[in-house]
């Protein structure tokens, strides 16, 4: 496969990872760009799926991103005083019904890591073994932070009258 098709195949998928990772619409155009540069000019060594590898990169450059700005473990946030820009984004149709604005919005609100299992397991449907693999974790380590995340975000959403978490519960 040439770069051309990787990047048709990949762009999608990452750019929605990478945008809600970072809730900036520009900077997940910006880290999105910067990850497949990583991988046009990288080095695969064929020890996992090309997938895998290029969610590695996206994860490694959006905790690179908090790092640098030392808020790895303050998720990012605006002040209700703070207005969001408005930008048109492929991602714009999760925003487009009060429903999905409420479970982004609870999303956001989530630890990073709950996040980042709610978004691999539940959102982009990979497998425990996928998810594992991109996080480097256990199986375990995967399942109890996902139940937690799943907890979490019935709290958020003020035991879950919108039936969000009830219909994250029957996928995957």
């Amino acid at each position: 496969m040439d770069f051309n098709e990787l990047y048709e195949a990949h762009f999608q998928r990452i750019y929605q990872y990478i945008y809600y990772m970072v809730s900036d619409a520009g900077l997940a155009e910006d880290l999105t760009q910067e990850t497949f540069l990583r991988v046009y000019k990288g080095k695969f060594r064929q020890e996992a799926a090309m997938s895998t590898y290029i969610r590695q990169i996206a994860r490694n450059l959006v905790y690179d991103h908090y790092r640098k700005k030392a808020l790895i473990k303050w998720l990012p946030f605006q002040k209700k005083h703070e207005g969001k820009a408005e930008h048109f984004v492929p991602h714009d149709w999760i925003l487009q019904s009060e429903d999905r604005r409420l479970l982004y919005e609870a999303l956001q609100s989530l630890k990073t890591e709950h996040r980042e299992v709610l978004i691999y397991r539940k959102i982009e449907e990979l497998s425990l073994e996928e998810t594992c693999e991109i996080l480097g974790w256990s199986a375990m380590k995967v399942a109890n932070t996902q139940r937690s995340a799943m907890k979490a975000l019935e709290r958020i959403l003020g035991g879950d009258e919108y039936g969000f978490t009830q219909s994250f519960k029957g996928s995957k």
